[in-house]
């Protein structure tokens, strides 16, 4: 079961997300079609999403856009505060495996572009970040919530991808510096994770409820679990609305041509067919 757990820990001076999706990855694999290095990238930036969706309220929205001018091109992702994620690659055939074993995220990437993230706190314009990537997701995202957010933070994101081009396990984990936090409690956190195994290893060996008992014994308390999925909102009237933008013309030069018209959701790749009924329907609307 793919969830998410928010929780305060070290005398609630510590902010703690944590998230298991490998459900959530394997549907974006097979949805996408995706090789194993467009899997490990965007299984990751999947977990951001869900993490930082979980940061936010109500129906605000968040959208994570990666583009290091790799073999990838754009990466990505769309989440909400309702543990609800979608995202895709422009390239999903890629595969890029270091020399020492695992694969070269970096590369597959590339650093010559930028993270973005783009909020949407339903105020009269969204609100956008920029950070120059330097290859590590994890960096990345870190300095992003110290420059964008101020806040200092510590994170590891973990995946597998099997032999069969499957997700093993897939997560993340965060640790967010509250302002009331001590010299003393940034201490103890700065051992733990030098203490701590990569995520991925731990992934393998426990449940997210149990990473946090470890970590934090019994000094933490849970705020809130949530369940994630991999869902979109797309929908055939949501497409018929794009193709009204269209015009009359270019409909009419499509229903002459091929009868029909058939679009596909970038994110989760379902197909969605406009008849000629359908597209004549479209056209009285726009002539009304």
């Amino acid at each position: 079961m793919d969830y998410l757990i928010k929780a305060l820990a070290l005398n609630n001076q510590v902010r703690v997300y944590l998230v298991q999706n490998k459900e959530v990855v394997n549907e974006a694999i097979k949805r996408h079609d995706l090789w194993p290095s467009a899997s490990s990238v965007l299984g990751k930036t999947l977990t951001m999403g869900l993490i930082m969706g979980a940061m936010l309220k109500g129906n605000e929205g968040i959208t994570i856009k990666i583009n290091g001018n790799g073999p990838l091109g754009n990466i990505i992702v769309d989440a909400n505060a309702h543990g609800e994620v979608k995202g895709y690659v422009d390239h999903p055939h890629v595969s890029i495996v270091k020399n020492e074993g695992g694969f070269d995220d970096a590369l597959a990437i590339g650093t010559d572009g930028y993270l973005d993230v783009i909020k949407d706190l339903k105020l009269k314009e969204p609100f956008t970040s920029s950070i120059a990537l330097s290859g590590d997701l994890a960096y990345d995202f870190t300095y992003y919530f110290l420059e964008s957010e101020q806040t200092r933070s510590a994170l590891s994101l973990g995946i597998l991808i099997d032999v069969d081009n499957t997700c093993k396990v897939s997560g993340g984990i965060i640790f967010q510096l509250l302002p009331n936090a001590s010299d003393e409690v940034v201490d103890i956190l700065e051992r733990k994770l030098r203490e701590i195994e990569p995520m991925s290893k731990m992934l393998q060996n426990y449940s997210i409820d149990e990473i946090i008992k470890i970590l934090f014994d019994k000094d933490y308390i849970i705020l809130d679990k949530l369940d994630v999925f991999f869902k979109c909102d797309c929908s055939k009237e949501r497409f018929s609305r794009g193709l009204v933008t269209l015009g009359v013309d270019d409909l009419e030069e499509l229903l002459h041509k091929d009868k029909q018209i058939e679009t596909v959701c970038h994110f989760c790749q379902e197909r969605y067919v406009f008849n000629e009924e359908e597209i004549e329907n479209l056209i009285k609307e726009i002539k009304k």
